[in-house]
């Protein structure tokens, strides 16, 4: 079952082939790479869930160890203990298998000094605010997390990679299993199954919260597909971030503003930035901005003329 659409799936591949023939990245690289990510991840996690620490903050309470004035001591400890989290998922990769024990560890460490039950699961109904889905009693989560590591073990409908990893993060988040940060847990496990196929770590971003939690309650009422593409299209904007830092002399990976695009092509910005919303064309949301390279908008204009071509 192929629940990403082709087009997306398509250009996805074959970015990941251009990444995987520049490894082995130099150690430089490398060690920036995972410096960017490990702050711009922890700040776009904890603020989807309502975390006021801007991006400056965090990277200042992180990488400084100061506090903000005006912030929770929780606000602190969740972008302090997301690090370490990190370090957690990575260490996980070079294992084949996934256990509740895992699951359990990465929550408490998410967590510690933030939530008493840190690494446990929930013992009563909870409720999710602003959606009509009810998670499954208490006492069936333990039964509920069996069955979803035999499902991510056996991978029956033989999904690929995103597309597992996409629907675990959904399965994961409707079963509800901890009182609060499930989210944020279902997000780091997901990175997991990634990694451990050679994805780079993707960051679900602030400003697309809306997109991404609407998706998500369309999976609970059965259409996956939504929510998968939108997790796909987040590991291609993360795989051209990669890409622009692993080859920055190709001038046709640059970046370029809608505005700049718009030059380049019989379109205007506003009609590039709905290709890019409708993932029509591969683009970057950097902040709240669209950018795409030479490469995307040339490969989308070659389709629409092989198209053009087949009509004739």
């Amino acid at each position: 079952m192929n629940l990403i659409e082709e087009r997306i799936h398509e250009r996805i591949i074959a970015k990941k082939l251009r990444l995987d023939n520049r490894r082995p990245f130099s150690e430089e690289i490398v060690r920036r790479l995972r410096r960017n990510m490990e702050i711009e991840y922890t700040y776009n996690s904890n603020a989807i869930e309502g975390n006021t620490l801007t991006l400056r903050e965090t990277q200042l309470v992180i990488r400084e160890g100061m506090t903000i004035s005006g912030k929770s001591l929780n606000e602190h400890l969740e972008a302090r203990n997301h690090p370490k989290a990190i370090e957690y998922i990575e260490s996980l990769t070079e294992r084949d298998h996934l256990s509740e024990a895992d699951v359990l560890e990465v929550h408490k460490i998410v967590f510690s000094g933030v939530l008493e039950n840190a690494g446990n699961y929930r013992d009563a109904q909870v409720y999710v605010e602003g959606s009509g889905y009810l998670p499954p009693p208490a006492f069936e989560v333990p039964g509920l997390m069996k069955e979803l590591f035999e499902w991510l073990e056996k991978n029956p409908q033989e999904l690929r990679p995103i597309e597992i990893a996409g629907v675990f993060h959904h399965k994961l988040v409707s079963i509800h299993p901890f009182d609060d940060g499930n989210g944020r847990v279902a997000r780091l496990l997901m990175n997991l199954l990634l990694i451990r196929h050679g994805y780079p770590f993707t960051v679900i971003k602030r400003v697309d919260r809306r997109r991404y939690y609407d998706t998500l309650r369309k999976a609970d009422h059965g259409e996956l597909k939504p929510f998968v593409n939108f997790i796909a299209r987040c590991v291609e904007q993360s795989l051209d971030l990669y890409l622009s830092a692993i080859e920055p002399g190709d001038q046709e990976n640059k970046f370029l503003s809608l505005a700049e695009a718009s030059k380049l092509t019989p379109y205007s910005q506003e009609y590039l930035s709905l290709l890019a919303r409708r993932g029509l064309i591969a683009a970057t949301k950097i902040g709240k901005n669209w950018y795409v390279t030479p490469r995307a908008l040339n490969d989308y204009l070659a389709r629409l003329d092989s198209r053009s071509g087949k009509s004739e």
